[in-house]
């Protein structure tokens, strides 16, 4: 019988004579002692970052992982779950730092035993270039890096989809080993099954978004609001503010005057995430809050429109996406139904 010994794959993978070679003659989890991390994201994908991190903290005991980030991206940074932190320079440095300076500052990274990119950026492959690592490992996404160019980057890539839950991607880097997904994924969150409240179940919505084509309209929110504060008058309907301006709900004051109807202005990550642990379902678009949700495993409503929904959308636990084929927004009687039909299934 064919002995696999941390080869687990076929032709859903690649990886090179050497990786080969070691992982068949050389490699033990045991016996790893650095492992980087590359994760250069916002809120939302640092926010998923967080089961990879778990998984590689159970698969290598005795390793000291290094998250390596960006200087423009660090909130809500996973930096709970990692031993250290190497900060790169990002955007923000872009006037203040020389391509010297650049190649420096990746040069930091000490060598490691695995290197994994989770960013797959043009920064990141940067540092993986000039880091030194017995395993680089990768998902590249961009399509003329999966082939010969990956090869120059990577010892290790696995194939990357957009209907495939983006944590599951990551996750296969490390099936590469052998290593057990089990579900529910741990994202080391308070966690909705043990504080959803039950005594007075409320529901939260925002409309905000990175960008503002990503944006539910607050028009189309407020008529979404008139309905639902109606129609579920046993649940409390919480309107979550952002940071920006155009994330504010000035223009839904009005509805105060419903006593199952409150703003709530913009939190703290930590109370934020507490927060939305204990809802009895999240109705937002695809932002950080949505993934921030999904991370307490608390149901959502996800709006969709311009950006792909399966990426960000796992399939274990109940989460209903409301979207139209042609890409056209969906109304606010789309996103009512989609609600009802979330309330009826968790």
């Amino acid at each position: 019988m064919y002995n696999m010994k941390y080869l687990w794959f076929e032709k859903g993978a690649f990886a090179n004579k050497k990786a080969r070679t070691f992982l068949l003659e050389d490699f033990d989890p045991n016996m790893v002692k650095k492992i980087a991390v590359i994760r250069h994201a916002a809120l939302g994908d640092q926010v998923i970052t967080r089961p990879f991190l778990v998984a590689v903290r159970e698969f290598f005991p005795n390793a000291h992982i290094t998250l390596c980030a960006v200087s423009n991206y660090q909130y809500a940074m996973p930096s709970d779950l990692v031993d250290s932190v190497h900060i790169m320079h990002g955007s923000d440095r872009r006037k203040e730092t020389t391509l010297v300076k650049k190649v420096k500052n990746i040069k930091e990274l000490p060598d490691q035993d695995i290197v994994f990119d989770l960013a797959g950026t043009n920064r990141s492959y940067w540092m993986v270039f000039f880091s030194k690592a017995k395993l680089k490992i990768g998902f590249p996404y961009r399509s003329f890096l999966r082939n010969a160019l990956s090869r120059l980057l990577y010892d290790i890539t696995v194939p990357r989809s957009d209907f495939v839950a983006e944590v599951n991607n990551m996750l296969h880097m490390l099936n590469v080993f052998g290593y057990k997904s089990s579900y529910p994924l741990d994202f080391s969150y308070p966690n909705n099954k043990n504080n959803k409240n039950k005594e007075k179940p409320f529901i939260i919505y925002f409309n905000g978004a990175s960008q503002e084509s990503k944006m539910f309209p607050i028009e189309s929110q407020k008529e979404l609001l008139e309905k639902v504060i109606k129609d579920f008058p046993d649940y409390q309907h919480v309107f979550l503010e952002g940071l920006s301006e155009k994330e504010k709900g000035t223009l839904l004051n009005d509805l105060k005057i419903n006593a199952n109807f409150k703003i709530q202005s913009s939190i703290e990550l930590d109370r934020l995430t507490q927060l939305l642990s204990e809802a009895t379902l999240v109705v937002c678009t695809d932002t950080g809050i949505r993934n921030l949700a999904i991370a307490t495993h608390t149901p959502t409503v996800g709006i969709f429109y311009s950006t792909v929904p399966f990426r960000y959308t796992p399939q274990y636990e109940y989460h209903c996406i409301v979207m139209n084929a042609d890409a056209r927004l969906p109304t606010a009687d789309e996103v009512l139904v989609g609600m009802k039909v979330a309330l009826k299934n968790i």
